[in-house]
């Protein structure tokens, strides 16, 4: 008979919006350093100034921060596109048309691309290379957490639409792969 887990004992946590010296992001920190000390796996938090609710799903970590909405326009940033090119050969120009054709890997969350595990690593794939379903293909680092993103279709990969090191936002097209 398997012994059942014990929940570990809740550690209480000032609201963030509580906070008066405007610290909330230390807060935030501080939740999900919390989770992955308690090994939790779903948080939810409400507030009557924030909501939050935070998941961890396999080695990719999602993080939700909602304000209660507040009457203030929003302006939302352009989506940086920007060309990557394989050793010497210029990327083909692709065509609207054959665009809609591949199948798109989009940024789970805003933050950093990394197209390597560290600095002085060799990419994890490169255009014009073969990749497997599950296999990771890039790193997007969000609140200093490194969050591996994998290919969810196996293919070839066309382009890669962002350089090492720059700022992608939640939605922006990272790799297109086609068969």
């Amino acid at each position: 008979m398997p012994k059942s887990k014990t929940m570990p004992t809740s550690k209480k946590i000032e609201s963030p919006a509580a906070d008066k010296s405007g610290k909330t992001v230390d807060k935030v920190v501080e939740i999900i350093q919390f989770m992955g000390e308690n090994h939790l796996a779903e948080l939810e938090m409400e507030t009557p100034e924030l909501k939050m609710k935070l998941k961890k799903h396999s080695s990719v970590t999602v993080q939700t921060v909602q304000p209660v909405p507040v009457n203030i326009p929003t302006i939302s940033a352009p989506v940086l596109k920007t060309e990557t090119h394989t050793a010497g050969k210029p990327a083909a120009p692709v065509s609207a048309t054959e665009e809609n054709n591949f199948h798109k890997i989009n940024s789970p969350m805003a933050g950093t691309f990394y197209r390597a595990p560290s600095p002085t690593s060799p990419p994890f794939v490169n255009e014009g290379e073969h990749v497997a379903a599950g296999q990771t293909i890039c790193i997007v680092e969000a609140m200093k957490m490194m969050n591996e993103i994998k290919a969810d279709k196996a293919g070839k990969i066309v382009k890669i639409l962002f350089e090492n090191g720059k700022p992608v936002e939640k939605g922006s097209v990272l790799f297109h792969i086609g068969e």
